[in-house]
């Protein structure tokens, strides 16, 4: 279980910050983030920084798992992983899902953190620092877009032209209505762009396969503008499907089998293919092996999505 629930008894009034600090050893900033992500309850209830508690208490701790997933690569500063699909990036909630932090935490300790979220359903490359220093250094290059990132996927139907530029505002509104995780283009969304390129085409099966390079970083921002121009990613159970399907995905836990049956394909046909960037004056560039399979499904008999 990625996450462990322990209880404690504390005999005399104490606040809850310098329990935390005092009894339990942890620095403040731990303490601080315990608190603000509610893991510290008395009675199934949050308990805050500053209130006294006394009596029972349960605190629950992220306690990482091994996963037999090793790294792709290792600098003294950071590690890269090639993330299958159907694992998530970081825990949900306190839910007992397993993540690639587990995975990161087990080999490299507390301090190790990813930089950026991939979706649990996209294989491919993920970035994690290995302590707090060389972690606000790599989460600016993605956030100041010195990160090249290009994706390969599989899409329905005939793409005509070799190469082609997508320009359409994205609007993500998920505020727990049916459906709203959907993005959507809109005027009132924020500006995106993405370049792709064609690499081959399967007039019989109508499928074509491209690299993407998104140049922007909105919120599904790949598979809302491939579905924008009628060319949904293979497997995609939010875009380009009705939602009767997209429904039963997001209500159940769906399976291998459930892809297969409703999609005619494993999972989605994204993968984070390549990653460029320049840390510390040094160059470096990544390749996903995880890639390959996505390839050679393309040409598979197994590929039975038309």
């Amino acid at each position: 279980m990625p996450f462990v629930r322990e209880e404690y008894t504390i005999t005399q009034p104490l606040k809850a910050f310098v329990f935390l600090v005092r009894v339990l050893h942890l620095s403040p900033n731990a303490a601080q983030r315990l608190i603000d992500k509610g893991r510290m309850t008395q009675g199934g209830i949050k308990v805050g920084k500053a209130q006294e508690v006394c009596g029972k208490i349960e605190i629950t701790h992220f306690v990482p798992q091994d996963l037999g997933l090793q790294a792709l690569f290792i600098h003294e500063d950071f590690c890269v992983y090639d993330k299958p699909h159907h694992l998530l990036t970081h825990p949900k909630g306190l839910f007992t899902h397993y993540s690639l932090n587990d995975a990161l935490k087990k080999s490299f300790g507390k301090q190790a953190n990813p930089v950026h979220r991939l979706d649990s359903l996209t294989s491919g490359l993920v970035v994690c620092a290995l302590h707090k220093q060389s972690e606000q250094i790599l989460k600016n290059l993605f956030v100041l877009h010195k990160v090249q990132k290009t994706y390969t996927a599989i899409v329905r139907g005939i793409i005509k032209e070799q190469e082609r530029v997508i320009c359409a505002p994205i609007l993500a509104h998920n505020n727990g209505k049916d459906l709203s995780i959907r993005s959507v283009i809109s005027p009132l969304g924020k500006y995106a762009k993405t370049y792709l390129r064609v690499l081959d085409r399967d007039i019989v099966r109508n499928q074509t396969l491209i690299e993407v390079l998104p140049l922007t970083g909105r919120t599904h921002q790949i598979r809302v503008h491939l579905d924008s121009i009628s060319h949904p990613i293979v497997g995609d159970y939010l875009y380009g499907v009705s939602d009767e399907i997209s429904r039963f995905f997001l209500e159940s836990k769906a399976q291998r089998e459930d892809f297969i049956r409703l999609l005619g394909v494993p999972h989605l046909m994204l993968n984070a293919s390549k990653l460029t960037f320049c840390y510390k004056n040094e160059d470096f560039c990544f390749d996903s092996v995880l890639r390959e399979d996505l390839i050679r499904f393309f040409y598979s008999s197994e590929n039975l999505c038309h």
